[in-house]
């Protein structure tokens, strides 16, 4: 697992953040880094230079991380960038890609667009995601999923435990509950109704939910993992499951959230898909985003995933 790894820079220190954190994934695995760098196609058929001087660069990086003993492979290549990642990672068979994030939203994203989600958009292979400006991880002992009893949160559960019984991390499980708004038990246009909302809903369901996740968290202890699990209620209905995700990582120091991308839940229940991107700009530590391209039936059926991932509904 995460044996190949592909590390895109661009030139920058912020993009240097990455790899601190993809060396030490590659000595635990004895693994290898594959460094990319692509340079801007030039407008004169005969001009290299900027693909020169990114060639100098990546070069030298690559000699100061083989002195920690670590095989790398710098390469360079010109063209769109997100394209290019993409294309190397299927090309060396790539378990993992390390790459820096802006962490940009509102009109400065829509603007400027991000080679980060272009990538997720067009690979399968996981992505960490290192915000600049965050925690410096170069050792993971530690690991946060967020779970919610969906196919998504499942398949971050098996990421996480073949991640964990490969580097001996400890696992944190968190279910994020959200409150039921009151207008939810109220009439159309009659909001007087929601007079008759009963708080002991809302802890029925933080219940439900520690009770979920102690089942997890007891067949990952099962495998011969160390875990805790804990169950907690979002401060609002809309952005507080990405808060309490980034406040439960803060308060317990965790050095990688595992998150799936596409998480699909019912009503009134952690969307965990659509807070992704949330956590990654604002949480202080690397952010691995799987895919959910499995299905329950898959995962059900599959020996790998009963081994390794609590089947529990």
């Amino acid at each position: 697992m995460f044996n190949t790894i592909v590390v895109p820079l661009d030139g920058s220190e912020e993009s240097n953040v990455s790899l601190p954190l993809a060396r030490s994934l590659a000595q635990s695995r004895g693994g290898s880094i594959w460094l990319l760098r692509v340079a801007p196609e030039s407008v004169l058929s005969d001009d290299h230079t900027a693909t020169h001087e990114a060639g100098q660069s990546i070069e030298r990086i690559a000699r100061e991380l083989a002195r920690s003993g670590v095989d790398v492979h710098p390469v360079i290549r010109e063209g769109d960038a997100a394209q290019e990642i993409v294309h190397l990672s299927r090309d060396v068979g790539a378990d993992l890609i390390v790459m820096r994030t802006r962490g940009r939203c509102g009109l400065e994203r829509v603007v400027f667009g991000s080679v980060a989600e272009e990538v997720l958009k067009k690979s399968s292979i996981p992505l960490v995601l290192v915000r600049p400006g965050g925690r410096r991880t170069s050792h993971i002992r530690k690991l946060l999923v967020p779970v919610d009893g969906s196919p998504g949160g499942a398949v971050a559960l098996r990421t996480a435990a073949e991640f964990a019984q490969a580097t001996r991390a400890s696992i944190n499980i968190v279910q994020v509950v959200v409150p039921i708004p009151m207008h939810v038990y109220a009439a159309p246009y009659d909001y007087a109704s929601a007079a008759f909302y009963d708080s002991a809903w809302d802890d029925d369901a933080l219940a439900s939910a520690r009770v979920y996740v102690d089942a997890v968290a007891l067949r990952l202890r099962n495998l011969g993992l160390s875990v805790d699990a804990e169950a907690r209620m979002a401060r609002s209905c809309g952005g507080g499951v990405a808060e309490a995700i980034v406040e439960t990582a803060e308060q317990a120091s965790v050095d990688l959230i595992v998150m799936s991308t596409q998480a699909l839940t019912g009503p009134a229940r952690a969307l965990l898909g659509s807070v992704a991107d949330a956590v990654v700009r604002t949480s202080q530590c690397p952010v691995l985003l799987v895919h959910r391209a499995e299905t329950r039936k898959e995962l059900t059926n599959s020996p790998e995933a009963n081994r390794s991932i609590p089947a529990v509904s």
